[in-house]
């Protein structure tokens, strides 16, 4: 009976869950084309490309989107049972509520565990080929790379144009600017002109006409060259229309498993203590030394004043000023370990944390299903979106705090995991006392009666 139970209580679930992962995915897709359609547009991006960018971001999107599911699925699932009066039956019956929490909150446990590998497996390496690729199409150089108006970087080039004619590539007012290899800052001005691309696309030609070239060169500043020209040429190859693959050498914190940011970390305290060692033995040599030159001039005489000694009194001052540079870079160098160290933290228990508040949604969002007596849809995404932002402010508000060193980063990244957690504990408690003081209807009970 109970797996009987248990299995049709997990099918309401379903369909809610992939409902929401198809939702929340379509908008995390939609936010992501928003912020890269000029970049793929500008840069003349091929759509096999373009589908790899969206198909890697699917790591990070998965991370967010299973959590954010369970509690949508969490709501609709219980609140269409509620709304059928299968919760009031169940009750009837005698099952209580852990008894039909029981295998939402299994079922939750397995997906959190999978979470777990995946978030330290499957998304560092996502995110490292994603930030690989997209620093890449950031370089790669477009065909028609010319707008009006704006500075165009090419091969050391930087130009720009006031108007630029689609149909006739005609162009007015042309400024140019390159630093030439003889350390010369050369600057083009032209009323007019024509630019010309190959039909490849990888060299761009300018005729310009009625302009004129300064030239100033930065050893010697005084000498200031000008020339005026009636037609001038500007040929620029190389311009790089293949998009060329290359592996990032180094990984950021979003890029590596949890072990490989412990194994940092640890380090990182071993270079701590080191610098830390390093600046008292610092400290207790200069004192050492100070104290010898002392003991080796022995005591003033009473009756004798000190002879002013600029000499040694400025080399006393530049041993401070030198031993107060090296504390400062000792502190500088701890410090910034230091908050290395909080950034690997914060994605350490971020990879948990997440995970675990899938069980967290379960809690929550079982009560708010039973209790809002709605199966619609409206509802439980509204319920769902409601809860699940303030988790999120929660965890991206403790990130930033941790990041400074404001609070430390188990706290930054459980907080909402405990807060929530305490009142989904709370709101199924209530549902508990309910369940125990539970009553048939009055109809029933007199049926009940009858029979007997």
């Amino acid at each position: 009976m109970r797996t009987i139970l248990s299995g049709y209580i997990l099918r309401e679930h379903v369909g809610p869950f992939l409902f929401a992962i198809l939702v929340i995915t379509f908008l995390f897709i939609m936010d992501l084309l928003i912020d890269y359609i000029d970049l793929f547009l500008g840069k003349g991006i091929a759509l096999p490309v373009v589908l790899e960018v969206f198909f890697l971001s699917l790591g990070w999107m998965v991370a967010l989107t299973v959590p954010m599911s369970v509690l949508v699925a969490t709501v609709m699932a219980f609140g269409k049972l509620s709304a059928d009066n299968e919760i009031t039956a169940m009750k009837a019956a005698g099952v209580g509520i852990w008894q039909i929490l029981a295998a939402p909150l299994l079922v939750t446990t397995l997906i959190s565990a999978g979470l777990v590998q995946f978030n330290n497996h499957i998304l560092p390496e996502s995110n490292h080929r994603l930030a690989s690729l997209l620093v890449n199409i950031h370089k790669k150089r477009p065909s028609l790379a010319i707008k009006q108006g704006m500075f165009n970087d090419m091969q050391g080039y930087t130009i720009r144009v006031e108007k630029l004619d689609g149909k006739t590539s005609a162009i007015e007012g042309v400024t140019i600017q390159r630093n030439t290899d003889d350390g010369k800052t050369e600057t083009i001005v032209a009323e007019k002109g024509r630019i010309e691309f190959t039909r490849q696309g990888d060299v761009l030609t300018l005729f310009l006409r009625d302009g004129e070239i300064h030239a100033v060169d930065k050893a010697s500043p005084a000498h200031y060259h000008r020339i005026s020209f009636e037609t001038h040429t500007i040929r620029i190859t190389e311009l790089g229309t293949e998009l060329v693959r290359a592996e990032k050498n180094t990984r950021g914190d979003r890029e590596l498993s949890a072990s490989d940011m412990l194994a940092r970390v640890h380090a990182y305290r071993e270079e701590m203590d080191k610098h830390r060692q390093d600046r008292e033995e610092t400290i207790r040599s200069h004192l050492a030394a100070r104290l010898s030159i002392l003991d080796w001039q022995g005591p003033p005489a009473p009756d004798r004043e000190e002879e002013p000694n600029p000499a040694a009194e400025r080399d006393e001052a530049r041993d401070l000023r030198n031993l107060g540079a090296r504390l400062v870079a000792k502190e500088e160098r701890i410090t910034d370990r230091e908050r290395q160290i909080d950034r690997y933290m914060v994605e350490v228990h971020k990879k948990y944390a997440l995970p675990v508040a899938c069980i967290v949604f379960i809690l929550v969002g079982a009560p708010l299903g039973i209790q809002a007596h709605s199966g619609g849809p409206g509802v439980g995404i509204g319920l769902s979106i409601v809860f699940f932002v303030v988790y999120y402010l929660f965890l991206i508000g403790g990130e930033k705090l941790a990041d400074r060193g404001y609070v430390p980063p188990a706290v930054a990244m459980w907080a909402a995991n405990v807060l929530l957690g305490a009142i989904g504990i709370w709101m199924v408690a209530r549902l508990m006392r309910e369940t125990r003081h539970f009553r048939l209807p009055s109809f029933l009970r007199r049926k009940k009666d009858g029979d007997r």
